[in-house]
């Protein structure tokens, strides 16, 4: 049985609302993954997470995909688009992302 923490899933902008949130990260490495300790401000708690993820281009997305987006900034295209390249440098929209969702009580 594994017992080593579940991985930290870190944000840029830690804001979060109740029910479920999105994130949206570049390339595949959170797929699959299946829980995750969530970055909160710093001397907050690390609360261990249930995910769920799917693959996506980029270019595919809406703003309903986008709908629950943990950060204001990011629930239309174009505004995910400015932020992932100022997280990202070089990121384009024709790339693979990961959508990764969890749900805050």
């Amino acid at each position: 049985m594994d017992l080593s923490p579940a991985p930290l899933l870190t944000f840029v902008n830690p804001l979060f609302h109740r029910g479920r949130n999105t994130s949206v990260r570049r390339g595949n490495r959170w797929h699959g993954v299946a829980q995750a300790r969530l970055q909160c401000a710093a001397g907050q708690p690390q609360p261990t997470v249930t995910l769920a993820t799917e693959l996506r281009q980029f270019s595919t997305l809406t703003a309903a995909d986008l709908r629950d987006e943990h950060d204001p900034a990011c629930r239309t295209p174009d505004g995910l688009l400015d932020v992932l390249q100022q997280i990202y440098p070089g990121f384009q929209p024709d790339e693979t992302v990961t959508l990764v969702h969890f749900v805050l009580d």
